[in-house]
Parts: C-alpha cells; sequence; structure tokens
C-alpha cells in the first residue's frame, strides 16, 4: 500500500495545487471556462447566433467559437467591446 496516496481525482487536485505552477495553470483554466459560460448563457439570452455575435461586436466568428469552447481566455478589452456591441456592460468579481 502507498502511503498518501490520493484516492479521488478531488484529492489528486488538491495535491498538485500545491505547486505554484500547476495552480496558475489551474486558474486559468477555469477563468477560461467561466467565460466561455458567461458568453455563451449571455449569447443565448440575447437570442444570437455565434456569428450574429461576432459581427455586432466586430469580431471573427472564430473568436466568440474559441472563447464558448473555453479554448481563449479573453481579454477584458474583448469582453468589453461585446457588451458593448448590444449595450451591456462587463461585470467582474474577485473570489477566494
Amino acid at each position: 500500500m502507498i502511503k498518501n496516496k490520493p484516492e479521488t481525482m478531488d484529492d489528486v487536485i488538491q495535491q498538485e495545487l500545491k505547486q505554484p505552477k500547476f495552480q496558475k495553470t489551474y486558474d486559468q483554466t477555469v477563468s477560461a471556462g467561466n467565460a466561455a459560460i458567461a458568453l455563451y448563457e449571455f449569447r443565448h439570452e440575447l437570442g444570437y447566433t455565434q456569428a450574429k455575435l461576432a459581427q455586432r461586436a466586430g469580431l471573427a466568428k472564430s473568436t466568440i467559437v474559441r472563447i464558448e469552447t473555453g479554448i481563449m481566455n479573453p481579454r477584458l478589452e474583448t469582453l468589453q467591446q461585446i457588451a458593448d456591441s448590444v449595450g451591456a456592460h462587463v461585470e467582474l468579481k474577485f473570489v477566494r
């Protein structure tokens, strides 16, 4: 039997989060996922396709796709550009 062997995926993640490099990558991934969900839900509330939102915001459709799939962690300026294009604003919060 291995001593201190993690038993669940949560245990593994908690163990890895003690490493600063892993923590940074993990946080960036979570942020990209949160942006993906927020943009997807916002776009659906508007009743827009990805193409229509991209056109309104003056962005490539691929930018909307990459944000919504979590591939791209968008810059604040990009989110503001999207929000401005439909008369909305971006609201951020810091959490611990």
